[in-house]
């Protein structure tokens, strides 16, 4: 090999002794110098052609040698060798080298190849006309050739591609150099090269497996863009042009690559094509001013109404008009008309009006001629198949984020279908029209559904496609209002030229749309395919005219009804035939035999049994096969088969989800149909399920979800979680959703039952009865108030139905009342999340039950009796007595809780959303009638009178209950919210109270524990044994959240009971330990400098030794390793405080020594990150903070955590979420604080967590981010920073001055999905600070403090805060005292009904809009800014004249 390669040395060079000194010197040994010296002198005998004969036999043999070694060392030596040897050959041998350079490249490793095509765009792109090597065009022909070849490596196409995209570029700014530099150089032969460039793009682009990527890197995009541009320049494209030279391949070949062109316009706004079309960078202006007035001679004849703006244009955008034109012209000639929308897709060019003028001229040109070209094939029967794949795709532009080019897709797409009606009878398009009527219906909905979040991405897999919708739901509906016009004037078009095949497929179409569940049922794609598969085209002449002579309008439903159902029956048939033959292949009949029906009883069975132990793998689509094979066989026997209708219910309320349940009701319905005479036992069945999920709680009947406290709930420092909160809206529509659905099925089965079936109505009564006895069972969950009172009605709709004498009657009328009033036995509740439908529906069955409790009476049948008429005692006086006791407090509660729910859905009183609820009950109330309310829902449950405080902010209310709270006070044991009417705001001895029932009462929240600490209430025995035992009752997990609290309870802990419960909890609780340690430290001091104690400093430093003594063994060695680490990382503050004066770089030198110094031992963690461990430490990251007189720095750690991860199928039956535990590490940084007392930002984050679990437990996706901050010692702290955040302050450094900018930028264009999503973060994440920081009185704000997150969030920190009660003593700057505490209470005006708190808030939202204070302020700001700017660049000021203090005075001005 060596050999030969250096024969190709010694034949094919000009010089033959240069040649033999150049080789020598690329060899190693001697051996090959003597071996090439030899070779040389044996050829001094040939001719220069035999000498170029055996150079070109050399490299055939060399490469075929190369190619049978099959070795990359070997492969990569030979191209190497014939690279060096490709520009000095002759003519001939250099076409000979390229030639087999081809071979080569195609076995080659990619560094090789990408070599071989660099070298070959080399020469190509110093090609002179004048030089005859190129005058065959051989490095030409070699790259056609291997473009041509390349399928043997696909995975090169791109790379391939690019280079030569580029190399086309260069060569045409080249032309475009030569001719601003020499005026009389001749063009042509170098525009000729370039447009032979052509050949092999075309040639690489022709493989059918290759596609450019829907996500192309732009770089690609903008060589394809400059590709054309060129073309358009030179005028390649112009067929027309007398003057063109191009030649007769070029046309099909541009075409050819104009099909495999993705679009040259981006969505993104990142995409350079505006200031390509000003300032591109391959068109010369020099050279386009000298020919663009051709090019706008050309543009005026394409679009002469548009002259005078073509006028005005740039000749960039002169050359990217002709290029749209040009370029789809081309494409929409073969069939590929969609990709002209994407010209539209970009705000940046739809904001230059005259030019979006021309652009809108040139689409409807291409347009029109389009539908001429198409219909002179469709004349010809050559149709493009692909035409249906591209009206798919305007489909689906037609429902673009950007107006205009949906505007464009929509125009378009009704001009092919009207001008080609026939193609509404492809099944690909006409499921794609309907399932996009279908999504646009749902995306329309979702404003109800879920306002606050809208989803923007819907997909169908029926038709395998998917929308990104804007999330201005105007733009949304008036979408879905054009397309379903459109729609029914394509599918008229349709029935008038082909019936028979529209019919046909909107069948088809129907027959494979599947509603999963009953709640999901209503589909606008199905509606419209009923209604056109119904309807008779102008064909059927008689219908029609019937119709016009004869009204109302025929329709063919009959016809389209039998068409279904003989399909569906005569698939079904063939189903069975295919199934009897499996089951059994030597029987000849079909029919169900005692085997073939055992066999389905045991596959029952199993599914149930499977199911119940939580092993289920069946889907919705088995159980639904299975459900009907089991109906089918019920029919078609001639004797019911008990069993299997006991299978055919017991199957799906095993699984017990809304999809099970909906296929339930579907199979048992039908087998109603089909034999009504089963009616009885499958109603039957159904009681004793239903009855069965009361006692296994299921659904409803469950507890598991019930409403409880948010304060009861460990709080977290951790951002607001979304997609938890929709797991927990999902997870409660799962559960509740099936009773709810099979309530729909016995309103209906009632309707039917009431007159002629005594039998079923007695199992009605009976199913009535036991649900409502079972009160206690029932969910209180926001969402089941739906299935509560939807249970009621169908129970009040069966009493009125129902011939019972009244003893019975008071029975039922009895448990249904008491089951309405267990609703109120709980905290007031709103709905859950913002779903607009859902408090609809709630208010609408609320409504309901409300005129039937006003029309409510007693019938006073006579009782069923062995007695005489004469003996028997009447009962109805007392009944109507008591109906008439409970009624009017039902009524008040019903009203009460439609009116909240009212204000809930339209808390701005928004007219178009309607109005709220009035109720005239309340209004109507007097101090009596309050009293005997109240007195009589004691009775049935104190629970419900203690609530009603919280509805009605009425005396009387609020009186009569703490009169019952503290004269029966035991029957209140179970409610803690209770104890408050029983203690009081303090505890006064002339008031009494029997306060030894609080060693049984149930435990309030932690919080509202400790402050029974407080002096206030005289340190009453009883009442601090109370709070000690809820403090020890909590998990400590919980406890922990409220140590600050814990700690300032010491304050007045005069008999140790706090102090015991630091002691015993540290025992059990490291991590609790070192909390109260670092905080009692904290506090010890009430000044940043630690020289002003606080009162308690001695009780504080006692409990610290105490509790730090106590530990032992694994405790002490586990507190040693913290606090050991802690301090060696908080010393660095210290050891940095001498270099304050000096620079960064100084300080951030002294910050990396001392953190090299830092091991970190196993177990360790931050105090702001107890719950997770440090494993490392980036020993570089120290960066010391701004700070005139401190040393505050950030250091990032390494964090080990485990988090919780579910993962949800919704497609298996078995109930059983996938949830694992699993560590990840985390990079976390930290700011060490020394001489800033951080204990304020501690309680104002505390608060900003509650406020975040609050929010989260009424479904409310708003958001916050608590970080964590933890005290440490008087003065120091450590602060998390928020990760992945970018301060306002900083963005005014990097000179991005407005949000929407900075948003654009980092997001894409306003209508893109990622720049929507960010803003609906900014949205709710700004919402919810603003209500936390009004509340809290949370100042302090400007630019450094406002922090926007990756994801578009606003994020508050270094907060300052008025905050709880035990804080007052904390000689905090913020507590000032009781009216702190009482501003705070004024501000969450508890004083006010619902209606009013929303106005209120209202008013406070419209005040701080524009207020003239801030305007003013921000004025105020600005010119001291400027004059304080002034004064630091002129004057010298002591101290501050280092240039980066100078720096720092400045940045810190202008912020």
């Amino acid at each position: 090999m060596y050999s030969l390669l250096n024969h190709i040395a010694a034949t094919t060079s000009k010089e033959t002794y240069e040649s033999t000194t150049t080789s020598r010197s690329s060899l190693d040994d001697s051996a090959d110098a003597a071996t090439l010296y030899s070779l040389e002198t044996g050829l001094r005998g040939l001719t220069e052609e035999e000498k170029r004969l055996v150079g070109i036999s050399t490299i055939s043999v060399v490469t075929r040698l190369a190619l049978e070694f099959q070795t990359e060392e070997v492969t990569r030596l030979t191209i190497s060798m014939l690279l060096q040897r490709l520009r000095t050959a002759e003519p001939t041998v250099e076409a000979a080298i390229a030639y087999n350079l081809v071979d080569l490249a195609l076995e080659a490793p990619a560094g090789s190849f990408t070599d071989i095509i660099r070298v070959f765009s080399s020469i190509n792109r110093s090609a002179n006309p004048d030089d005859p090597r190129f005058s065959n065009n051989m490095v030409l022909a070699a790259q056609t050739r291997l473009a041509r070849e390349l399928q043997r490596r696909p995975e090169l196409y791109q790379l391939y591609l690019m280079e030569l995209l580029t190399l086309f570029s260069d060569k045409g700014v080249a032309i475009q150099n030569l001719a601003i530099s020499n005026c009389q150089a001749k063009m042509e032969d170098m525009t000729e090269q370039l447009a032979s460039l052509l050949l092999p793009i075309d040639a690489l682009l022709s493989h059918p497996d290759f596609e450019v990527p829907p996500n192309a890197p732009s770089s690609l995009i903008g060589l394809f863009r400059n590709m054309w541009f060129l073309c358009v320049l030179f005028q390649f494209t112009s067929a027309d042009d007398k003057d063109q030279i191009a030649m007769s391949w070029q046309k099909p070949a541009l075409a050819r690559i104009a099909m495999k062109t993705p679009p040259i316009v981006l969505e993104e706004a990142h995409d350079t094509i505006v200031s390509d079309l000003e300032y591109n960078p391959v068109i010369r202006r020099e050279y386009a001013e000298t020919i663009i007035a051709r090019h706008r001679e050309l543009l005026t004849k394409h679009i002469p109404l548009r002259s005078g703006e073509i006028r005005g244009l740039f000749p960039g955008q002169v050359i990217f008009l002709l290029c749209m034109h040009d370029m789809e012209r081309l494409r929409s000639a073969i069939g590929l008309p969609a990709s002209l929308v994407s010209y539209f897709a970009n705000n940046s060019l739809n904001k230059n009006l005259a030019l979006v003028q021309c652009m809108g001229s040139v689409a409807e040109k291409v347009m029109r001629e389009c539908v001429v070209d198409l219909n002179s094939l469709a004349a010809k029967q050559s149709l493009p198949n692909a035409l249906s794949l591209e009206l798919r795709a305007l489909l689906v532009c037609s429902t673009h984020r950007i107006g205009r080019a949906r505007d464009v897709a929509s125009k378009y797409l009704d001009r092919l279908i009207t001008s080609f009606p026939s193609l509404t009878c492809d099944p690909s398009l006409v499921f794609a029209i309907l399932e996009i009527l279908t999504l646009l219906r749902r995306a329309c909905d979702n404003e109800f559904f879920d306002e606050d979040n809208p989803v923007y991405v819907f997909t169908s897999e029926q038709a395998g496609l998917t929308l990104q919708l804007t999330d201005d739901y105007a733009a949304r509906n008036q979408m879905l209002s054009n397309l379903q016009r459109d729609a029914n004037n394509w599918f008229e078009l349709a029935l008038g030229r082909a019936p028979v095949e529209l019919h046909a497929t909107l069948q088809k179409y129907l027959s494979m749309t599947h509603a999963v569940s009953l709640a999901d049922s209503s589909d606008l794609g199905a509606s419209i395919a009923i209604d056109f598969a119904r309807a008779f085209g102008p064909i059927d002449r008689k219908l029609a005219s019937l119709s016009n002579m004869a009204p109302p309008k025929r329709d063919r439903a009959k016809v389209a009804a039998d068409q279904l159902t003989s399909k569906a029956y005569f698939s079904g048939e063939a189903s069975g035939f295919h199934l009897a033959r499996i089951l059994d292949p030597r029987r000849e009949d079909t029919q169900a035999s005692p085997q073939e029906v055992d066999m389905l009883k045991s596959r029952m069975a199993d599914a149930i049994l499977e199911i119940m132990q939580k092993k289920s793998i069946l889907t919705i689509t088995d159980l639904k096969r299975l459900l009907f094979r089991c109906a089918s066989t019920i029919i078609s026997l001639e004797q019911c088969d008990h069993d299997l209708i006991h299978y055919l219910v017991a199957l799906p309320f095993e699984a017990f989800n809304p999809a099970a349940i909906s296929a339930g009701i579907d199979a048992w319905s039908w087998v109603i149909s089909e034999k009504a005479e089963y009616e009885t036992a499958i109603m039957s069945e159904l009681t004793s399920a239903w009855i069965e999920t009361i006692k296994h709680e299921k659904g409803m009947f469950s507890i598991i979800l019930n409403y409880s406290d948010p304060f009861y709930h460990s709080v977290q420092y951790s951002p607001s979680d979304k997609e938890a909160v929709e797991r927990a809206a999902r997870v409660a529509y799962r559960a509740l959703l099936p009773h709810t659905l099979i309530l729909q099925l016995l309103v209906s089965r009632l309707q039917a039952a009431r007159y002629r079936k005594p039998g079923l109505m007695l199992l009605l009564q009976r199913l009535i009865l036991a649900s409502s006895r079972a009160r206690v069972h029932m969910s209180t969950h926001p969402l089941a108030r739906e299935a509560r009172f939807s249970l009621l009605l169908f129970g009040f709709e069966a009493l009125r139905s129902s011939y019972l004498d009244d003893y019975c009657e008071h029975q039922m009328r009895d448990s249904l009342y008491k089951a309405a009033f267990s609703w109120f036995a709980v905290r007031p509740q709103w709905s859950y999340g913002a779903n607009r439908i859902q408090i609809d529906t709630d208010v609408k069955v609320l409504s309901e039950f409300l005129s039937y409790l006003q029309g409510d009476a007693i019938r006073g049948l006579p009782a069923i009796s062995s007695f005489s008429p004469m003996q028997s005692v009447s009962n109805t006086s007392y009944y109507r007595s008591l109906l008439k006791t409970y009624n009017t407090p039902l009524r008040l509660l019903v009203d009460n809780e439609i009116f909240r729910l009212t204000v809930w859905a339209n808390p701005s009183s928004d007219l178009k959303r309607g109005t709220d609820h009035v109720g005239a009950i309340e209004k109507l109330m007097t101090e009596p009638t309050w009293v005997s309310s109240i007195r009589t829902v004691w009775q049935l449950d104190p629970a419900i009178a203690v609530y009603m405080t919280e509805r009605f902010h009425h005396v009387p209310v609020l009186n009569e209950v703490t009169h019952l709270v503290r004269s029966n006070t035991k029957d209140v044991l179970d409610i803690p919210e209770a104890l408050r009417f029983l203690v009081g705001e303090r505890i006064d001895v002339h008031i009494p109270r029997d306060l030894k029932y609080l060693l049984l009462w149930a435990p309030t929240p932690p919080v509202l524990a400790i402050t029974f600490f407080e002096k206030r209430y005289h340190n009453d025995p009883l009442l601090l044994q109370y709070a000690h035992r809820v403090l020890e009752q909590h998990p400590v997990d919980l406890t922990f959240f409220f140590v600050p609290q814990v700690v300032q309870a010491l304050r007045y802990d005069e008999l140790g009971y706090v102090a015991r419960f630091i002691f015993e909890t540290a025992k059990i609780s490291q991590l609790f330990c070192h909390q109260i340690i670092w905080n009692m430290k904290a506090n010890c001091y009430k000044d940043d400098a630690a020289e002003v104690e606080d009162p308690m400093k001695p009780v504080l430093d006692k409990m610290t030794d105490m509790v730090v003594s106590s530990l032992s063994g694994e405790a002490r060695e586990f507190y040693d390793r913290e606090f050991t680490f802690f301090n060696k990382v908080t010393s660095i503050s210290g050891k940095l405080k001498p270099f304050i004066k000096k620079t960064k770089p100084e300080k951030k030198a002294k910050i990396d020594e001392e953190m090299a110094k830092i091991h970190v031992d196993v177990g360790v963690y931050l105090p702001s990150n107890p719950d997770g461990q440090v494993v490392d430490i980036d020993k570089k990251s120290g960066r010391p903070l701004q700070s005139h007189a401190k040393a505050p720095f950030m250091a990032t750690f390494k964090v080990r955590k485990t988090r919780t991860a579910i993962s949800e199928d919704a497609e298996i039956l078995a109930e059983q979420e996938n949830v694992r535990n699993e560590e990840y590490e985390v990079w976390q940084a930290a700011i060490f604080k020394v001489g800033d007392d951080c204990r304020q930002d501690v309680l104002a984050l505390q608060i900003i967590a509650m406020f975040k679990n609050i929010f989260n437990t009424v479904g409310l996706t708003v958001y916050l981010f608590p970080y964590r901050v933890t005290a440490t010692a008087p003065g120091c702290g450590v602060i998390d920073v928020v990760p992945n955040a970018t301060s306002r302050d900083e963005m005014g450094r990097a000179k991005v001055n407005d949000l929407l900018d900075f948003f654009v930028a980092k997001y894409g264009g306003e209508d893109t999905v990622e720049f929507q999503k960010a803003r609906l973060n900014f949205i709710q994440s700004m919402a919810a600070y603003s209500v936390a920081c009004y509340i809290l009185q949370i100042k302090d704000r400007h630019n450094g403090n406002i922090m926007i997150d990756g994801e578009g969030h606003i994020v508050h920190i270094d907060q300052l805060v008025s905050t709880v009660q035990l804080m007052l003593d904390t000689s905090l700057p913020s507590f000032k005292g009781e009216p702190t505490i009482r501003r705070l209470n004024e501000r969450f005006a508890l004083g006010l009904n619902e209606r009013q708190a929303a106005e209120w808030m209202m008013a406070i939202v419209r005040n701080a809009h524009e207020n003239v204070r801030s305007t003013a302020y921000d004025e105020f700001q600005r010119l001291v800014r400027r004059c304080l700017l002034a004064k630091l660049l002129t004057c010298d000021v002591p101290d501050q004249n280092t240039p980066e203090q100078r720096r720092y005075n400045i940045n810190a001005i202008m912020r």
